[in-house]
């Protein structure tokens, strides 16, 4: 930590910290060079052995402050200057007099009133539309109460762009974003603009409803009308889209979500997408898209999110897990697989399109969406129907070549999982955990309803066995292990049992 009076970078003069934590603190300076102008002076440590691998960061950081100093909007603090000294990088910014929306709800209980949330968001969203109109578009990743700043005036500005993940290791920076918040695409590496969108439906479901999602399993968010009874019903329709699972279902971007949040303000109750789509018959539908791999135009992300009809998955080829085609890493092993699929295999995901003529209703999944799935689930069936036929006709020739077992003598266990105790089945056959990270791991899926999720710690591997209901259970299985154990290679051999497959 820097002392008080010290001098930084030969021109600013700390006068006391201001908060951060891990690599980044943030401290109030004065400007000597401007008459003592008060600033916002963030401190980034790097701690890289490869001076390769710091030059890289190290350029990485002037490459984003220099596109932060141009951004020019009354809601994001200026950036006025940057630099490193050894191992040392400074950000200098505009100094935000005023305390944290996250700050605020604590002030006020928890929670606040309906037209402060609103004043808020309309302000946020405002910010949104500004930056995902950037060329290339800027995607904030992070929105969050604790990233929202406010002024004495009542405005609002987004703080930390994120600028210190360039000098976390490579394990760290792939999760970008904050448990709770982020949303299901962003845990997997596919982010769009409404992935800031979902975030911002948090924020205000937190704000209305006093419900913490820091504190709550991820993704679980009840109904705001059952929290808040007294709600405007079209604010908490308007949030509860926001926050839907599947990035298709939520509003088309910033401009939408800011124009019904304006008509709610206003006393008026707007006419969802579906219902401005049916009012205008079939053929004023728009077709829905979705560009695929790296941000390339304004114009592809103007339109809805693209619908595959063939595989959307490709395997890392560090751990073998499926990932999605485009993503940029591992969400498993945090391997770089950036390039990795050829010309033609990308070509070929990219060219592929469905008109959805039919608008979900709300709660329901597209017909292509549902339709899909449901091939899948039946190809699933059908590959594990084959498959365990031939485990059951090699298990039975093997057995019976054996030779039988004494009196008292129950023969070696061969229906086990290898490696994993009493066969994957839940039991007792865990290990007792002693170190601070399993015990709190352990807590955590206990807590979650995950207490037939067993596993045991190998080194930098962790393995899983037990059951879950269905495939989305074992992927909070897994972020939960990302954010407690802080590991990324696993060695999975939960049996999924879904109780809500169709018969």
């Amino acid at each position: 930590m820097i002392a008080p009076n010290t001098i930084v970078g030969g021109r600013y003069r700390v006068m006391k910290p201001l908060g951060g934590g891990g690599m980044k603190l943030v401290y109030l300076a004065e400007d000597l060079r401007l008459a003592a102008r008060p600033c916002a002076l963030a401190e980034m440590v790097d701690s890289f052995t490869s001076p390769d691998t710091q030059k890289q960061a190290v350029a990485a950081f002037q490459r984003e402050a220099d596109m932060l100093a141009q951004l020019s909007n009354e809601h994001i603090p200026r950036v006025f200057d940057r630099f490193s000294e050894q191992n040392h990088h400074y950000l200098v910014m505009e100094f935000i007099d005023g305390i944290t929306l996250e700050q605020k709800l604590k002030d006020a209980g928890g929670k606040l009133p309906e037209d402060a949330v609103i004043d808020v968001a309309l302000q946020v969203l405002d910010t949104l539309e500004y930056l995902h109109n950037l060329e290339p578009p800027v995607i904030y990743r992070d929105l969050k109460p604790s990233n929202v700043m406010l002024t004495p005036s009542g405005q609002a500005k987004l703080i930390d762009f994120g600028i210190a993940r360039l000098f976390q290791p490579l394990s760290n920076a792939t999760m970008i974003g904050t448990q709770g918040y982020a949303p299901p695409e962003q845990y997997r590496g596919k982010v769009e603009f409404r992935s800031d969108l979902y975030a911002l439906g948090a924020t205000m479901h937190h704000a209305l409803s006093g419900r913490d999602p820091a504190l709550e399993p991820p993704f679980s968010f009840p109904p705001l009308r059952p929290l808040c009874p007294g709600i405007t019903p079209a604010l908490a329709d308007l949030v509860d889209q926001a926050l839907k699972y599947d990035v298709v279902l939520r509003m088309a971007d910033a401009a939408e979500f800011r124009q019904r949040l304006m008509a709610i303000k206003s006393g008026g109750a707007p006419a969802t997408m579906a219902q401005r789509n049916s009012s205008t018959g079939p053929a004023a539908r728009p077709q829905l898209k979705l560009p695929l791999g790296g941000v390339k135009s304004r114009e592809q992300h103007a339109s809805a999110p693209t619908m595959l009809s063939n595989q959307i998955d490709t395997e890392c080829p560090r751990c073998g897990r499926n990932i999605p085609v485009d993503s940029n890493y591992c969400s498993f092993c945090a391997a770089d697989v950036t390039g990795r699929l050829s010309a033609p295999d990308r070509g070929a995901h990219e060219a592929q399109t469905i008109v959805l003529n039919d608008v979900a209703a709300p709660g329901e999944f597209p017909g292509p969406i549902l339709h899909e799935r449901r091939r899948r689930r039946h190809h699933a069936r059908t590959l594990a129907l084959v498959a365990g036929g031939f485990f059951l006709i090699g298990y039975l020739m093997f057995h019976s070549s054996q030779p039988q077992p004494s009196d008292g003598d129950t023969g070696p266990d061969y229906g086990a999982v290898p490696g994993v105790p009493n066969g994957g089945a839940p039991g007792p056959a865990e290990p007792v955990h002693t170190e601070p990270r399993e015990i709190a791991l352990r807590r955590a899926l206990n807590a979650q309803g995950y207490a037939s999720v067993h596993f045991r710690m190998e080194g930098d591997t962790i393995v899983l066995w037990g059951t879950v209901p269905t495939e989305v259970d074992r992927l909070m299985v897994q972020t939960q292990i990302f954010m407690f154990a802080r590991i990324f290679s696993i060695e999975d051999h939960i049996q999924v049992r879904d109780t809500f497959a169709e018969p």
